[in-house]
């Protein structure tokens, strides 16, 4: 855990602000490479890629507040402390993904063309920033007794949790879950034939990437909000589901329509 890098006075350089700014400055850079194969204009895919990051940002932080209202009660300031953790990735990929469709549509992108285009940015992205959860602490796994457990020093939240307990790297799994995917996207992206396709697997994979790596998360109790005798649902993994049953049939629909020869991935 090494939640910031620089501290001077009332200055604080925070980790997770450090790789999440690298996440966007890197998955930029990925994006306008691929850009400039299609001929997609590059200004309006810089322009796209913020759109995504600010929606992110907003949706993470809104539907942790919306689902820890007892934490916000009495400060409406502590919405704007994201440095102090409480960052939902599921709601951060909802609404960057609803704001990032209708921004392609105002500015007339082509939308399955350039959402092929974001996606292996968005894994890559991910993982960067999920790395980023370890180093602050946020986003710990449950106790466990394999080789590659980890001890979060005294006072952090999964110290203040566990009481100093071994416990899973869960962020790692995921940021290596993502990396994953980055590869797989990149392999994936002249090989599906319709536009859009791969974003739409990249949605279903995203989700279902959720159950495993949860199964070893901690969660507070209120989070599960389906339950049966022995286990549950969280209420990300519910939105997952969903997630996994719209893009499907998007995906469907996508492949149906052949690409645009104009628009293939060169070789």
């Amino acid at each position: 855990m090494f939640p910031e890098l620089v501290s001077l006075g009332p200055f604080h350089l925070r980790t997770f602000g450090v790789l999440l700014a690298t996440a966007f400055l890197v998955g930029t850079w990925i994006s306008l490479g691929e850009a400039r194969r299609r001929g997609i204009d590059e200004t309006k895919l810089v322009n796209l890629v913020l759109v995504i990051l600010v929606a992110s940002i907003v949706g993470a932080r809104g539907f942790y507040v919306a689902t820890h209202p007892a934490e916000m009660a009495g400060d409406p300031l502590a919405f704007f402390r994201l440095w102090e953790g409480g960052l939902t990735l599921i709601g951060g990929f909802a609404l960057g993904t609803i704001a990032g469709f209708a921004y392609m549509k105002l500015a007339g992108l082509p939308m399955g063309i350039t959402a092929d285009t974001v996606t292996p940015a968005v894994a890559l992205g991910v993982a960067i920033a999920r790395v980023g959860c370890f180093l602050n602490g946020c986003c710990f796994g449950r106790p466990c007794d394999l080789p590659w457990a980890v001890r979060f020093p005294p006072g952090s939240p999964a110290d203040l949790v566990y009481h100093g307990q071994v416990v899973h790297p869960s962020q790692l799994y995921n940021a290596l879950a993502f990396f994953a995917l980055y590869l797989l996207t990149l392999w994936l992206r002249p090989r599906l034939k319709g536009d859009g396709q791969l974003w739409w697997l990249f949605v279903i994979l995203f989700a279902l990437v959720r159950f495993p790596v949860d199964a070893t998360r901690h969660y507070e109790t209120s989070a599960y909000v389906v339950r049966w005798a022995g286990g549950g649902l969280t209420d990300s993994e519910v939105i997952g589901i969903a997630m996994i049953a719209i893009a499907a049939i998007l995906f469907v629909r996508a492949g149906r329509a052949p690409r645009d020869p104009a628009t293939a991935v060169p070789s």
